[in-house]
């Protein structure tokens, strides 16, 4: 190997972690919608150099969750209706059919994993922590795909995370939504010990929609706000 060749070794890690940071930073609204994404600030504050940002950056562009400007280059995606519509309603059905197969294939031992995780986000009510909360929903979920047992089914779902992830950010910003989440998450669990499958794809279905009617209202909502903002400086 010629020492021309040794620095790559260390380009794959730094772009990983440039990657990581910066996705997160997408999904967890660190970063607006719109916002423009400097290379430099940002790989000063990663503690890279610019080209590791600059592959982040292009693959984050192949993922949809940023966009190239002509002549500024990069800026944050918004969240759209018609990205919503597509994203949960493609999610309501796998998710859906995803807690149908765990109802029947889920064990004790996973019941009571999910009985905890339920725990966890109750003191995290009592503790204001949204922003665990929101984590161990996730959780929450991603163990009901798992205990559905059907690889090709958590591939499937798995491929919706990352904008599942942003969409929970916006969900859970009132303590009304976090508390409707534990109400649903105990009526899951307790019809999945009573194996009720068909009621408990119907109330997955119910979770989700409730979800995309709150973003939507909110998508509305920031949309008026930035038209009353325009006709003001007019």
């Amino acid at each position: 190997m010629t020492s021309r060749e040794k620095p790559r070794k260390k380009d794959g890690p730094l772009r990983d972690q440039a990657y990581a940071s910066i996705k997160n930073a997408i999904i967890t609204a660190q970063f607006e919608p719109n916002q423009r994404l400097i290379e430099k600030k940002m790989a000063a504050h990663i503690g890279t150099s610019r080209t590791p940002v600059r592959e982040a950056l292009q693959k984050l562009e192949k993922e949809g969750l940023i966009f190239r400007r002509p002549r500024t280059g990069f800026a944050v995606k918004g969240v759209t209706e018609e990205e919503v519509e597509d994203i949960l309603d493609l999610q309501c059905m796998l998710e859906g059919y995803a807690a149908r197969l765990a109802t029947s294939r889920i064990t004790e031992d996973e019941i009571r994993s999910l009985e905890d995780l339920i725990g966890r986000q109750e003191d995290c009510l009592q503790n204001s922590d949204a922003e665990l909360f929101i984590r161990l929903d996730g959780e929450f979920h991603d163990a009901i795909h798992k205990a559905a047992k059907n690889t090709r089914l958590y591939d499937l779902v798995q491929g919706l995370r990352d904008y599942i992830s942003r969409y929970r950010v916006i969900v859970f910003q009132s303590q009304s939504g976090l508390s409707l989440s534990v109400k649903d998450h105990k009526e899951i669990v307790n019809l999945m010990r009573t194996k009720h499958a068909r009621e408990i794809e119907r109330l997955i279905g119910k979770h989700i929609i409730r979800g995309k009617n709150i973003i939507k209202k909110r998508i509305r909502r920031e949309g008026q706000e930035r038209h009353r903002t325009r006709r003001a400086k007019a």
